[in-house]
């Protein structure tokens, strides 16, 4: 495998503190909502993909138009 294929670890963890937030917090999820627990704050482009990509895994569910709901 190329390095193109696999994502730094940052994003890896950036991903996975973001899936435990979620579902240690509940509800719906935005990426204005999930925005908020990056530190320092990406573009909202970084967050919508995080969002995709964990939905894409089936590690979190759409619910409505832009909105996710962690599996657990």
């Amino acid at each position: 495998m190329s390095d193109d294929q696999t994502p730094p670890a940052s994003a890896i963890e950036r991903r996975q503190r973001l899936l435990d937030i979620m579902t240690k917090d509940g509800g719906s999820w935005d990426w204005k909502r999930a925005r908020e627990t990056y530190l320092p704050r990406p573009d909202p482009r970084t967050v919508r993909r995080d969002l995709q990509l964990l939905c894409k895994a089936r590690q979190i569910f759409r619910v409505e138009n832009g909105e996710y709901q962690a599996v657990g």
